[in-house]
């Protein structure tokens, strides 16, 4: 049997972070991958919420063996206005008062020294999933530039496809939140780059319905997705649909053949535009080498099954 999949996680956990650690975790020994650590950073909400709520997922799982690591508190230039960030509420959480975790487990080494340390020790052999604000990495890749010749490949939620924003008109909020941070990973990286785009969320979450995620997946003993009924139900209100973002990424990675649909663009960062400033932009001239995969389409009805095994249904048979 082939080794496991290395991967480190970079989260600013938020609800849908969430899933996607409670997927990855969950599918370790099935899908022969392992998570290594997960590091912390801004942006749905700051840092240190960020930290707590993967506390608590990974309390609520019986894996606090994973480390955690606190990175950036801020993006590389322009601070995020407070107001644009807090869907998930003020903690990432819903603001539900939940019990403060042991966050004496969060490991003393910064998130950025950290990634540098584990990916070349391991040249080649660790994945990243980045489904936050790329501050991280982006500081990583100009402290240690030897890290961009080591990683295997790096999977992003973030972006957008067609110009379509979900925080601006023209801007996705992780790449919105520090557009400087994207565009030194876009312009840096040697490695595989897959991006799941706002565009393909939007898309996707048209067939998850809201009463399916609470009367059908919340159905269970699992209590990190007790927790999550909870966080969810505030922070969704009177939605119809479900929109677990982050855990559409973790899922291809889980599951490559998960992606129905796929195309190869070179990608670039909008940093000075007025009204498009954090957009990525697609050269649609085809003059630039290619540089990134986008994901336009998984499988829906494997992504939902993913999600009732995390959740601790029995669908076994299904994967």
């Amino acid at each position: 049997m082939s080794p496991p999949r290395k991967v480190i996680v970079d989260v600013d956990v938020g609800t849908d972070d969430a899933w996607a650690l409670l997927l990855l975790l969950k599918c370790e020994k099935k899908f022969n991958l392992k998570v290594e650590a997960i590091t912390c950073t801004h942006g749905n909400t700051d840092v240190h919420n960020a930290a707590r709520n993967v506390l608590r997922v990974l309390a609520a799982i019986g894996r606090t063996d994973v480390p955690v690591y606190k990175g950036a508190i801020e993006p590389l230039i322009t601070p995020v206005p407070e107001g644009d960030r807090h869907f998930h509420g003020l903690d990432g959480f819903g603001d539900l008062n939940l019990d403060v975790p042991d966050e004496t487990i969060i490991q003393s080494e910064h998130a950025v020294n950290e990634l540098a340390r584990r990916i070349n020790a391991d040249p080649g052999n660790i994945s990243l999933i980045l489904l936050g604000p790329l501050t991280n990495l982006a500081l990583c890749l100009k402290m240690y530039p030897q890290v961009r010749q080591n990683i295997k490949d790096l999977f992003v939620m973030g972006g957008n496809r067609n110009g379509v924003g979900n925080v601006t008109k023209c801007a996705e909020f992780n790449f919105w939140a520090d557009p400087e941070a994207a565009h030194i990973i876009f312009n840096s990286l040697v490695c595989p780059i897959t991006l799941l785009p706002w565009e393909t969320c939007v898309t996707e979450h048209r067939e998850l319905e809201m009463t399916w995620r609470m009367d059908v997946v919340g159905r269970t003993t699992n209590k990190a997705v007790l927790m999550l009924n909870q966080a969810e139900k505030k922070c969704y209100g009177d939605w119809d649909r479900w929109m677990p973002c982050d855990a559409f990424v973790a899922a291809v990675f889980i599951k490559p053949e998960i992606v129905v649909h796929a195309e190869n663009w070179h990608v670039d960062i909008e940093l000075a535009g007025t009204l498009t400033r954090g957009q990525a932009v697609l050269d649609h001239r085809k003059k630039s080498k290619e540089n990134t995969r986008i994901v336009d389409k998984i499988d829906t009805q494997y992504f939902k099954d993913l999600i009732m095994y995390a959740a601790d249904h029995n669908v076994e048979d299904q994967l």
